[in-house]
């Protein structure tokens, strides 16, 4: 008895046509896109920081500025440096505790802190 197996041509061609319909990723679609606040809270950086763009309080004793508008006049180089205290502020302080994520977690929290801009301030005039 043969160990083969036998297809059908209407099941091969319901099996081709469901591989041909089906969408092919490309490579950016592969990439999981990671999200900054998530990470700013996994990293616990509202032990600290409060970021009143984005609602988040700070929640610990240690009261470090809110970060709303800070990271966008910074460079992304630089302040991924000073997260990881391979760099110091103008001041000559540490950042308090090291980030410990990845350089792609990393690019994400500073694209979403540098996207946290204040609310722009009313002109204090009233429409007639």
């Amino acid at each position: 008895m043969n160990a083969r197996s036998t297809v059908t041509l209407p099941a091969a061609l319901a099996l081709a046509a469901a591989l041909l319909a089906a969408p092919v990723p490309s490579p950016a679609q592969g990439a999981k896109k990671l999200d900054g606040k998530q990470i700013f809270l996994a990293q616990k950086c509202e032990t600290c920081h409060a970021v009143s763009s984005a609602q988040i309080k700070a929640t610990g004793k240690v009261k470090a500025p809110d970060l709303t508008g800070v990271a966008g006049s910074l460079d992304a180089a630089w302040l991924g440096k000073y997260l990881r205290k391979q760099e110091k502020s103008k001041a000559g302080k540490a950042h308090l505790k090291p980030f410990t994520g990845s350089d792609e977690e990393m690019g994400a929290l500073i694209a979403w802190l540098q996207d946290q801009k204040a609310p722009a301030k009313s002109s204090g005039s009233s429409m007639p």
